[in-house]
């Protein structure tokens, strides 16, 4: 699971030291030679992004570290199983260690951005502006995937120019979450709406503030460890709403897709009016994983052979219209959905269907179904079926083991949910998650809620909604439901329930007084 990273930060790049364009002594850029054109800034910017789609960040680890622990996953038993299907996670931890690490790469390239775009002479005024705003959310987004994994995490305001500048003490998490705020507001502020995969904008910056004041406030009201300091958790709901509100009402850009299909089609990434930030993997880029993403190989049986799914959604039985599922014959079945959570969606409910139960021959003839006795069959396919797998992640156009299936960081339907959750039930809160509940093939919820059954109504959609996207254990967190009770398919050990360990590497060449 090791990367090689694209520069080395003296000491620890978990500590976010330097910037590889300072790294002079290879004799090829420092930020005084480099920093000169607009288009220099253009791809700093796009060298600070790069991290997102590293496997030991979104592009696969946030899988582990957020969904993995939850019921969205099972252990069925056999081998090659990450150790959070069991709550096995030390500070030695590759997954604990390299997200870490990761999210401050990303902030050393961000801070590199902001330090040196600001005092550029080659650029036009609305170039700097969009680069910086997009700096400012890059580096709000990074420090806010800390604290929700980590809790207290030292900030990183500016680019470290020194060995001394490397060591920071671990902020507390209310400093932590007023620096993320600060950030965002800066970011809406600079800038304006404008789609592009990969990219933020300011839609991006208002949504995840949304669900930065949605965490604050659910965690203060639920009493999670580690929120003492949040002073009203109503209105921190006030300031969700406000927010998400701004996202749902005040733009064109951005919609919820009346077809759930679309959302998950390669083929719209870039034009789906779902997706508000996500990552940027293409089947056709070189490079490393990364570059490219095999999120398909994580979720999909391992036959041998082409696995096909239905086309649609809605299909059922034999006899359909198929598609690949990915272009490729060896699937690593890392994630493995459980049955049981696949039970809780209604049978009208299209989303169940994202988990795929029958997969069929090219000519659309069926070929196998699941069945929890799959496990122990003798049959060569079937024994290899013993878990429903998620299509949510599926790339029929893929390039052998190179797809272009991508992270969803940030959905129009999680911002109608955060809305919904955070308004209550008001007018407005029932027909925000109505239209996701309707575009799932379900009804409206009941009228005359209280606004605690409201707000349970919203959560277990939003379960549904957001299940395999990098979400489970932190609304679990917030809600303060990391528990045995909530964790009823595998080994849950409370250590690490509510933070995951910082990386003891970190902790030696950082110690704290």
């Amino acid at each position: 699971m090791k990367r090689i990273f694209h520069c080395i930060l003296l000491l620890a790049a978990a500590a976010g030291l330097g910037s590889c364009l300072d790294e002079v002594p290879y004799g090829t850029y420092s930020n005084k030679t480099f920093y000169n054109t607009e288009a220099d800034a253009e791809s700093a910017l796009m060298y600070a992004y790069t991290p997102l789609n590293y496997i030991e960040y979104c592009a696969r680890f946030l899988f582990f570290l957020g969904d993995v622990p939850t019921n969205q996953y099972k252990s069925y038993g056999k081998a090659d199983e990450s150790p959070l299907f069991q709550w096995d996670i030390t500070p030695t931890s590759d997954e604990a260690i390299y997200f870490f690490k990761s999210a401050y790469v990303s902030l050393a390239r961000t801070n590199s951005v902001l330090d040196n775009v600001a005092r550029m002479s080659d650029i036009s005024a609305s170039a700097r502006r969009r680069i910086l705003g997009e700096a400012h959310f890059l580096r709000a987004f990074n420090h806010f995937m800390l604290v929700i994994n980590y809790g207290s995490v030292p900030i990183r305001r500016q680019t470290v120019s020194s060995v001394t500048d490397s060591f920071r003490d671990f902020a507390p998490i209310a400093d932590v979450y007023a620096f993320v705020i600060d950030e965002l507001e800066t970011a809406i502020g600079m800038l304006s709406v404008g789609k592009r995969q990969g990219r933020a904008d300011k839609v991006a910056a208002q949504a995840l503030l949304a669900r930065v004041y949605l965490y604050m406030a659910s965690a203060k009201a639920s009493g999670a460890p580690g929120y003492e300091w949040v002073e009203d958790a109503d209105a921190a709901y006030a300031l969700a709403a406000r927010y998400a509100s701004a996202v749902l009402n005040d733009q064109t850009a951005y919609r919820l897709d009346p077809d759930l299909g679309n959302v998950y089609d390669t083929e719209h990434q870039a034009d789906g009016v779902e997706h508000i930030f996500m990552t940027s993997m293409n089947r056709e880029a070189s490079g490393m994983e990364g570059t490219y993403s095999q999120l398909p190989q994580m979720f999909v049986i391992q036959t041998g052979n082409v696995v096909w799914i239905s086309e649609s959604i809605a299909a059922q039985g034999g006899g359909v219209r198929v598609r690949k599922f990915v272009d490729y014959e060896s699937g690593f079945q890392a994630m493995r959905v459980d049955n049981e959570f696949r039970d809780t969606y209604d049978d009208a409910d299209l989303r169940k269907q994202l988990m795929v139960t029958t997969i069929y021959n090219e000519d659309g003839s069926v070929l196998a179904t699941y069945d929890p006795s799959n496990l122990t069959s003798s049959d060569n396919v079937k024994n290899k079926f013993f878990y429903p797998f998620c299509r949510k992640y599926t790339d029929a156009q893929s390039n052998a083991n190179r797809t272009s299936a991508n992270c969803y960081l940030i959905r129009f339907a999680e911002v109608a949910l955060t809305y919904a959750e955070a308004a209550g039930p008001t007018e407005e809160g029932y027909r925000w998650v109505d239209a996701v509940r309707n575009r799932a093939g379900l009804g409206d919820l009941p009228r005359g809620l209280s606004l605690a059954e409201f707000r349970e109504a919203v959560i277990a959609e939003r379960v549904k909604e957001l299940a395999f996207e990098g979400h489970g254990i932190y609304d679990l967190r917030r809600l303060n439901r990391v528990d045995a009770a909530h964790i009823t398919n595998k080994t849950f050990k409370p250590a690490y329930a509510y933070f995951y360990p910082a990386p003891q590497r970190e902790m030696d060449l950082n110690p704290q007084k």
